[in-house]
């Protein structure tokens, strides 16, 4: 009888820790969603272009800007490093395809 009730309380600690675990995943689901609403939004003066291969993806940064920005990119996987473009120049970052292209975090610096 022991034993069972052992059993049991694993089951359900098991349970509540899936559960747990879920609603965290959908929180962070959530949360991802409004970062990427945040992420996507950038002033009028900067242009993002993604391209894909066979073999690479490329994101291209203009900055038609006055000042200075700074970016990221958002992968699957890790992001990428930040980067800082000056007022009328432009970055490019290249990588590997298998990490999906996700967006661009700003203001990273």
């Amino acid at each position: 009888m022991t034993h069972r009730r052992i059993r049991n309380s694993a089951l359900a600690l098991s349970a509540a820790a899936l559960l747990t675990v879920a609603a965290a995943g959908q929180a962070g689901a959530s949360t991802a969603a409004s970062m990427s609403v945040a992420s996507a939004r950038a002033a009028n003066c900067v242009h993002v272009s993604h391209s894909s291969g066979y073999v690479t993806q490329t994101v291209k940064v203009t900055n038609d800007c006055a000042s200075t920005i700074s970016f990221s990119v958002r992968r699957v996987g890790p992001d990428s490093p930040c980067f800082i473009v000056g007022p009328h120049r432009w970055r490019s970052y290249k990588w590997g395809n298998g990490l999906n292209y996700q967006g661009i975090r700003w203001n990273c610096s």
